[in-house]
C-alpha cells in the first residue's frame, strides 16, 4: 500500500514535502541563530505553531500549479487535497509517529478513514516530520497513515530527495509496539485481596 500510495501522490508533491521540510529546518536554524533567546523562550506549542505556519508557507508556495492538488487554509484547518482519493494534514510527529489534535469533531472525524467501496475510499494522511523534543529540531520528512486519533501510526515511511533531487526515496518505519504496563492492575488485585 506504501508504494502505491507515494505513486499516486507523484513526485511534485512528495518532493514539495520534502523541499518544504527542508526549507522549514533552515528557517528555524536562521530564527534560532538571529532570535537564540526567543526560541530559547518559545513554549512547545508557540514553536511548533511557528514551524507549522512556514512548513505551511512552503507547501503553499510549491504546490499552489501542480495539477489535480487543492490547498485549504481556513482558520486551524489546512488540508492538501491530492485528486479525488488523498487528503493530508501537515503534522508534527513523536519518534514513534505519533502526532497530537485536539478531540474535534473535525480532527476525529478526519484521521479515521473512511468506509467506502475499494478503490472509492478517501485516504487521509499525515505530512509532516519527526520532531525531537530535547534537542527541538526537525527530523526526517514524514508520510503516515493511522485509522484514529492518539493512534499509533498504520505504517509510516520517511521521504528523501535523491542527491540531484529529482527522485524520492523512502523508507519504511518499523511500527512501535505498544507498551504495556500492568502495574496499576496488579496494585487493584493486591488492594481487593487484602481486604
Amino acid at each position: 500500500m506504501v508504494e502505491d500510495v507515494l505513486h499516486d501522490l507523484g513526485d511534485k508533491v512528495v518532493g514539495a514535502l520534502v523541499d518544504a521540510t527542508s526549507a522549514t529546518r533552515a528557517d528555524l536554524a536562521e530564527y534560532r541563530a538571529a532570535f537564540p533567546g526567543w526560541v530559547a523562550d518559545s513554549s512547545e506549542r508557540g514553536l511548533s505553531n511557528w514551524i507549522h505556519d512556514r512548513l505551511w508557507a512552503h507547501l503553499r508556495r510549491q504546490l499552489t500549479d501542480v495539477d489535480s492538488v487543492e490547498l485549504l487554509d481556513q482558520g486551524v484547518t489546512r488540508e492538501v487535497t491530492v485528486g479525488l482519493r488523498y487528503r493530508a494534514r501537515v503534522k508534527r510527529h513523536t519518534g514513534r509517529d505519533r502526532v497530537r489534535s485536539y478531540a474535534t469533531k473535525s480532527a476525529l472525524a478526519f484521521w479515521a478513514q473512511s468506509d467506502a467501496l475499494e478503490g472509492l475510499e478517501e485516504v487521509r494522511l499525515g505530512f509532516g516530520y519527526r520532531w525531537d523534543p530535547e534537542e527541538r529540531v526537525i527530523g526526517s520528512t514524514i508520510v503516515s497513515l493511522r485509522d484514529g486519533l492518539d493512534k499509533d501510526a498504520i505504517w509510516a515511511v520517511e521521504v528523501d530527495a535523491g542527491a540531484a533531487g529529482t527522485s524520492i526515496t523512502w523508507t519504511p518505519v518499523d511500527p512501535s509496539l505498544p507498551q504495556i504496563d500492568l502495574y496499576e492492575a496488579l496494585a487493584r488485585d493486591e488492594e481487593d485481596e487484602a481486604t
